[in-house]
């Protein structure tokens, strides 16, 4: 049987080797990210009045070593993204945070068990809005979605087609710093899988 995939082992090729002195910056990224996926998760269910005033007290509590101009920045690089009409879909009342995903995607012509979870994902009488956040840096105007984070979000995609069949799927890659955001269209998904197939081969 064909092994599982996770789609956030896509991301494995994206990693590399830290020098010593990038230690106490990549700690700073990651508390920066997990802060602003905390954000994601939870201020959608807040009213937009009151969004500015939880996420700013939630940032001082969680992070107190920052200072105010980071935590400042990261409130106002989630705020952004609530304004993004393209994003509206995924901060609506009926959509859903960190949905687990299962099922089956052929991935270079085999069958594989896939699983995963999903940042955020919303559901209209015909099309799924799936999307993947990503904190680290985007890329420029034109570039080729990094191969990483294209296979990941192509998962989730081809997954949530085989469990929507019926329904137009519309993923997209945001980065928060901006925000940029890429959507994936059917060509876009089909060679992100096509290059997960021949890394696992």
């Amino acid at each position: 049987a064909a092994p599982p995939v996770t789609p956030s082992g896509a991301l494995g090729a994206a990693d590399t080797r830290r020098q010593p002195g990038q230690r106490q910056a990549d700690s700073e990224a990651r508390r920066r990210g997990t802060l602003i996926h905390s954000l994601v998760e939870h201020l959608p269910r807040i009213d937009p009045a009151q969004r500015e005033a939880a996420a700013t007290a939630f940032v001082r509590a969680r992070a107190p070593g920052f200072d105010r101009a980071k935590q400042d920045g990261i409130v106002a690089a989630t705020l952004h993204l609530f304004a993004e009409p393209d994003l509206a879909p995924l901060f609506a009342p009926e959509a859903r945070a960190e949905v687990t995903l299962s099922g089956r995607v052929v991935v270079g012509g085999v069958s594989r068990p896939v699983f995963g979870r999903v940042d955020r994902r919303a559901i209209a009488p015909d099309t799924v809005w799936v999307a993947d956040f990503k904190t680290g840096r985007p890329p420029r105007d034109g570039a080729p979605l990094p191969r990483a984070e294209a296979g990941q979000i192509a998962l989730y995609a081809a997954l949530l087609a085989e469990i929507y069949p019926r329904h137009r799927v519309v993923p997209m890659l945001v980065w928060t710093s901006g925000p940029v955001i890429r959507r994936l269209d059917a060509d876009a998904v089909a060679a992100a899988l096509d290059a997960l197939a021949q890394r696992a081969a």
